[in-house]
């Protein structure tokens, strides 16, 4: 008999993307513990991890709101559907708008505050790798490079 030789598909993902991906996950996952444990006002702090893993700033914003905006949405999908959440949201709106029928937009605020809060976690992440990560450059650089050394050549 023969072995059968299976073929491992290769993934060529670029290191920024790959990153990306990986901030993703952990974002996701620190905003559903938060979440769950309902601490929202924490809901910063997994942006900024998130922003931790990606160079630019852009790739942490979009990795912190796009982390806590899904989790978001998913958990108010789960409330509205398990626990008749929209009726709360409803008579709240109507206590501030003065008519019943507005809670949709308060399901839009919540959700813009989610994206509000991951998008300026994952920019002061990304911004405080874009300020230390020179730093290390530069010392790992000053490590490599042989020292001079001066010869007396009085001796």
């Amino acid at each position: 008999m023969s072995r059968i030789k299976i073929n491992k598909p290769k993934l060529d993902i670029n290191p920024e993307t790959r990153n990306f991906l990986i901030s993703f996950i952990i974002t996701g996952l620190l905003t559903f513990a938060l979440t769950y444990l309902e601490i929202w006002q924490l809901m910063i702090i997994p942006g900024i991890i998130g922003g931790l893993f990606n160079k630019t700033m852009r790739r942490g914003i979009y990795c912190g709101a796009l982390g806590v905006s899904l989790v978001w949405i998913f958990y108010l999908i789960y409330l509205i559907a398990a626990n008749n959440f929209y009726t709360n949201l409803d008579q709240f709106a109507g206590l501030i708008f003065g008519g019943l029928g507005y809670g949709s937009i308060i399901l839009i605020l919540i959700i813009l505050f989610g994206i509000l809060f991951g998008a300026l976690g994952g920019a002061i992440g990304s911004g405080i790798m874009q300020i230390i990560l020179p730093k290390f450059e530069e010392t790992s650089n000053e490590n490599i490079k042989p020292k001079k050394t001066t010869i007396n050549s009085n001796q």
